[in-house]
C-alpha cells in the first residue's frame, strides 16, 4: 500500500529568545499508509501535537521534509482540534457548512451535505443552535462533523476526547470507529490515553520525551471490534505503557 505522507528528517526547535531554544522533535523518519487509522502516543511535552501540525501544514517553520502522495494537497485534509474551534458566530449547519464554501459547491450539494452529516452525528435538532448553547460533546461532534463534511483523505485529529466525560467520549470513539470503517480516510491522531490507541489504532507511534523521536512503532493485530476486557487488550496496554515508562 502506498504511502499518503512521508516524514523525513523532521526536527522543530522552538526560540522564544535569541539564546534560548527548545528542541520539541529531532530527525523523525515516519511513513503512514492510505486508509490506516494511526496514532501517537508519548509522555507529556514529546512534541506530539506540534508533530501534528507539522504534517497537517499548519506549522510552517522547521527542517525536514513532509511528502504527499502524487495528486493529493492540503484540500484534501481536514483537521479536528481538542478545543473544539468553532466559530462561535455561526450555527451548527454553518458551521459544518464552512470548509464547504472555498470548494465552490452548489448549494443544493452543499444543503444535502449538511444535512447528512447533521443527521450522522444526531444534531439535527440543533442546526440552528449556536455553539455556545451546546454541551462539550455536542460542541465536538460539530467538530468531527465539520471536518468529514469535506470527504477528507487524510483527517487530522489532536486529543479530539480529552475535553469530554468518558461516556460521551466513549459514545464519539464508536460514532468515529464506524465512519472511518464506512469512508476508509486516513486518520492520524493524538492521545494521551494509552486505551484509546489499543481500542481504535492500525498501528502506534511511541515518542520518547522531549526532543520527541519515534521510540518503536506498534502493531496493533487485535480483531476488530476490540473488546476492551480482554487479556490481548490488556497486554499491548502493558507494552506500551511500558515502553512509555520503562
Amino acid at each position: 500500500m502506498q504511502p499518503v505522507i512521508s516524514l523525513k528528517n523532521i526536527t522543530k526547535t522552538f526560540a522564544d529568545h535569541p539564546d534560548e531554544h527548545l528542541e520539541a522533535l529531532s530527525n523523525v523518519n515516519l511513513e503512514i499508509l492510505g486508509g490506516e487509522f494511526f496514532i501517537f502516543v508519548g509522555p507529556s511535552g514529546s512534541g506530539k501535537s506540534t508533530l501534528l501540525r507539522i504534517m497537517s501544514g499548519l506549522e510552517k517553520s522547521y527542517s525536514g521534509s513532509v511528502t504527499l502522495a502524487p495528486g493529493m494537497s492540503q484540500n484534501d485534509m481536514s483537521f479536528v482540534f481538542q478545543q473544539f474551534a468553532l466559530f462561535p458566530w455561526l450555527t451548527v449547519a454553518e458551521n459544518i457548512g464552512f470548509g464547504l464554501i472555498a470548494r465552490r459547491l452548489p448549494p443544493a450539494q452543499q444543503h444535502r451535505i449538511i444535512a447528512d452529516e447533521l443527521k450522522r452525528f444526531g444534531l439535527e435538532k440543533f442546526a440552528h443552535a449556536h455553539p455556545h448553547e451546546l454541551s462539550g460533546g455536542m460542541r465536538q461532534r460539530v467538530g468531527v462533523a465539520r471536518a468529514l463534511a469535506t470527504s477528507p483523505k487524510i483527517l487530522f485529529m489532536d486529543e479530539p476526547f480529552s475535553e469530554l466525560d468518558s461516556f460521551t467520549a466513549a459514545e464519539l470513539r464508536g460514532e468515529l470507529l464506524t465512519i472511518w470503517q464506512e469512508r476508509k480516510p486516513t486518520v492520524i491522531m493524538v492521545t494521551h490515553m494509552i486505551e484509546d490507541a489499543v481500542e481504535l489504532a492500525d498501528r502506534i507511534a511511541v515518542l520518547t520525551p522531549r526532543p520527541g523521536r519515534i521510540e518503536r512503532i506498534v502493531e496493533n493485530r487485535l480483531p476488530r471490534p476490540r473488546e476492551k476486557r480482554s487479556g490481548g487488550f490488556y497486554k499491548l496496554e502493558d507494552e506500551i505503557y511500558k515502553i512509555i515508562k520503562p
